[in-house]
C-alpha cells in the first residue's frame, strides 16, 4: 500500500490536513521550517510540537539537519534525537559527507532518510551506507534534465526491501508518475496535495449538478 506523507513544518496545516485523511507522517527540512508559521519561539520548540502530534498519530517525523560537513551533520542528528527522540527519521543529502554521517548513524540503529537524491548512483550508495530510507526528488531533478521515473524504476529494482520516497513536485501528475514507476511512499505540500479538488473541470461538474436540482426543484439543497 502506498504510504503518503505531508510536507510540511506548519502545525496547524499539520493538524488540519490529518483531520480530512490519513497520513503515515510528515517530512520537512530546513527550507521548510524557516519559511513556516511558528508560533513557539524556535524551530526546535515546533518540531517538538509536530513530533508529539505525529507520533501521536502512529506517523514517523522526516527532519535534515542543517550542517553539511560531517560533525556538523551528526551533532545535529544527536541533537535531533535527543530533542525529538529515537523514532525520528534523520535525513541526510547524498553528498561525500552526507554518505559518511548515513553510514555512522545506520550503524548506530538511527532511521536515517537519505535526502536530494537525483541519480541511481546516489541512491545505490545511501542504501549500501544503511540507509533504510531514500527520497528522489522528482520536480528538481526534471527540472535539470534527470529521468527521475527511470531512477526511481532503477533503485526499486534494485532494491525492492528497501523504502523509495518520492518527493519534490510540482503537481499531482509527477506524483502519480511516481508512484507508477515503482515508488512506495510519497511527500507532497498540502497546496499540491489537494489542488485536483479546485480544478475548473470539478467546479463545472459541481455547478452543473447544483443547477440541474435548482432547475427542477427551484432548491439548493435535498433536506430543503
Amino acid at each position: 500500500m502506498l504510504r503518503l506523507f505531508l510536507d510540511s513544518a506548519d502545525i496547524d496545516e499539520i493538524r488540519n490536513v490529518y483531520s480530512l485523511i490519513t497520513l503515515d507522517g510528515v517530512t520537512t527540512n530546513p527550507s521548510i521550517l524557516a519559511g513556516s508559521k511558528n508560533k513557539y519561539g524556535s524551530p526546535i520548540l515546533a518540531l517538538k510540537v509536530i513530533s508529539k502530534f505525529v507520533t501521536d498519530h502512529g506517523g514517523a517525523l522526516h527532519v535534515q539537519p542543517v550542517a553539511t560537513a560531517y560533525d556538523g551533520i551528526l551533532e545535529d542528528a544527536y541533537y535531533l534525537l535527543e530533542e525529538l527522540g529515537r523514532n525520528t527519521w534523520i535525513k541526510i543529502p547524498v553528498t561525500s559527507d552526507g554518505l559518511a554521517a548515513i553510514s555512522r548513524l545506520s550503524s548506530e540503529g538511527v532511521n536515517v532518510t537519505a535526502a536530494s537524491v537525483f541519480t541511481f548512483s546516489q541512491g545505490m550508495l545511501a542504501y549500501k551506507a544503511g540507509a533504510k530510507c531514500v527520497s528522489v526528488y522528482c520536480n528538481r531533478a526534471e527540472e535539470n534534465g534527470i529521468d527521475y521515473p527511470s531512477v526511481i524504476t532503477s533503485l526499486k529494482s534494485a532494491f525492492p526491501e528497501k523504502m523509495l520516497l518520492a518527493a519534490s513536485f510540482k503537481d499531482n501528475v509527477q506524483a502519480e508518475i511516481a508512484s507508477f514507476s515503482g515508488a512506495d511512499s510519497l511527500t507532497l505540500k498540502a497546496n499540491v496535495l489537494f489542488s485536483d479538488l479546485s480544478t475548473p473541470l470539478m467546479k463545472k461538474t459541481v455547478d452543473g449538478f447544483s443547477a440541474s436540482w435548482r432547475d427542477a426543484f427551484g432548491k439548493e439543497s435535498i433536506k430543503n
